[in-house]
């Protein structure tokens, strides 16, 4: 699973942390690489002046009754004759056995070789130079032991080994602190941004903070979502203006049509085709009455900002909320059915706003029970839950998804022509107050809403 972290910041961290790396890791290998070659290339110019020193010294002592000597400062070398025998070495130790082997003396008398070999005096690592003294048949070698070259490689690489990652950690962390300091006017546009939808949508006059030391990116992003704010709240004010025109402009003809459906009704005889046609007319007028209702109470629920930080007891609430649907329903389509509430909690809110929203869950509730509908309150110090269950059918697997949605009615002979705005103004209610809504089927049957709101000292801007 690629790990990938959530925030700006961090992805900016992690890319410098990654960079860092692989930068230091090939700054490291290049070090030790270039390291090692001037260890060689120190060490072979020594063998050199070494090897010529001890060529010059064989070439004087050649015709002597002497051997060939060694030089006194010599901490390895050999003089080996054309018989391939040892004449003469240091350290002595060296005298009953060659440093070169057959095919590498061979070479040696062609021209002047450089290997590494194990021959060393205590069998150990060494470098050795060789090549043949012209005019007297011998070869000459000279050596220096690699353990100390080895020593200062090895300082080497535990110096970048500790060094380079603690090099990468340490740019990392200025990465993320560089990365803060440049996004920090982001964060205080998400925070003007909170502020301004925690506002009411008839206080939203309010723009976000056009840093000026930051770049002019970040300055013209302002800019624009300023001009977005402003487009916004024009629309919003106008679908104001609009649902309150449209409030007084409907609900006047919706009065006297029922008015004079009514007085017709009056001069109608029961039983008869007329009476049967204004009856339902008055049911459709019902209907149209509610739904402009509560497409009034949905639109402003949700073009509202949080409403104030009251006190709010949800169980006196439901318990109201209960009364009012059950008188709501006529006696014959509720079944005799009686809801209980359970439980307790305190919430921050808008009491008339909670009850209108329970109202409907339980109205919800009695048109799809068979015999019981329960109001459950719970509370674990940070969120209330009020579930509001019943026995009925359930939820259709197709509706869960948009069970909160606009229109989203049931099925049930119960719903009367439903609008499918009940849990959709629930949801709108909730989302003022920092909460949600959830639909589901219960786990022994029927159908559960759950309102789920922040808890009383949980503010429910910062719950959202």
């Amino acid at each position: 699973m690629r790990f990938r972290p959530r925030t700006l910041r961090g992805r900016i961290t992690l890319i410098f942390a990654l960079v860092t790396l692989v930068l230091s890791t090939l700054v490291g290998v290049l070090v030790d690489i270039q390291y090692r070659t001037a260890l060689t290339s120190a060490l072979d110019q020594g063998l050199e002046t070494r090897f010529l020193a001890a060529s010059q010294q064989v070439k004087s002592a050649n015709g002597s009754e002497v051997r060939p000597p060694i030089p006194d400062d010599e901490a390895l070398a050999q003089i080996i004759d054309a018989n391939g025998d040892v004449v003469a070495a240091s350290p002595r130790v060296l005298r009953t056995r060659r440093v070169l082997t057959t095919s590498q003396l061979e070479r040696a008398r062609m021209h002047r070789i450089t290997v590494v070999s194990d021959a060393g005096p205590r069998g150990d690592r060494v470098r050795l130079r060789a090549g043949l003294v012209n005019g007297t048949g011998d070869v000459v070698v000279v050596g220096s032991t690699l353990e100390e070259s080895t020593r200062a490689q090895h300082r080497l690489e535990l110096a970048l080994a500790v060094g380079l990652p603690l090099l990468a950690g340490l740019v990392t962390l200025a990465g993320w602190f560089l990365a803060g300091a440049a996004l920090s006017p982001v964060q205080e546009m998400i925070e003007d941004a909170d502020v301004i939808s925690a506002r009411s949508a008839s206080e939203l006059s309010r723009r976000l903070t056009v840093p000026e030391n930051s770049g002019e990116e970040l300055a013209e992003l302002a800019r624009r979502l300023n001009h977005l704010l402003e487009r916004i709240e024009g629309a919003l004010q106008h679908e104001r203006m609009f649902l309150d025109d449209a409030s007084h402009e409907l609900r006047t003809p919706i009065s006297i049509a029922r008015g004079e459906l009514e007085l017709a009704r009056m001069q109608s005889v029961d039983g008869s085709e007329t009476a049967s046609a204004l009856d339902s007319a008055l049911e459709e007028m019902d209907r149209l009455d509610h739904l402009a209702r509560s497409l009034l109470v949905l639109a402003r629920s949700r073009s509202a900002g949080p409403p104030p930080e009251t006190r709010v007891t949800l169980a006196e609430v439901a318990g109201h909320a209960v009364e009012t649907a059950t008188a709501g329903v006529e006696p014959s389509r509720r079944r005799g059915i009686e809801p209980r509430v359970v439980g307790d909690a305190v919430v921050l809110g808008h009491a008339d706003a909670l009850e209108r929203a329970l109202r409907n869950m339980v109205e919800n509730a009695l048109r799809y029970a068979r015999s019981e509908v329960a109001v459950t309150i719970e509370s674990n110090g940070v969120d209330a839950v009020i579930v509001v269950s019943d026995d009925g059918p359930g939820f259709p697997p197709e509706w869960l998804e948009q069970g909160v949605g606009r229109f989203a009615a049931g099925d049930s002979p119960d719903t009367h022509g439903g609008a499918g705005l009940g849990l959709a103004i629930v949801d709108a209610i909730a989302a003022s107050h920092g909460g949600t809504v959830e639909v589901a089927d219960g786990p022994h049957g029927g159908a559960e809403v759950r309102l789920r709101l922040p808890c009383d000292g949980v503010s429910f801007e910062h719950a959202t």
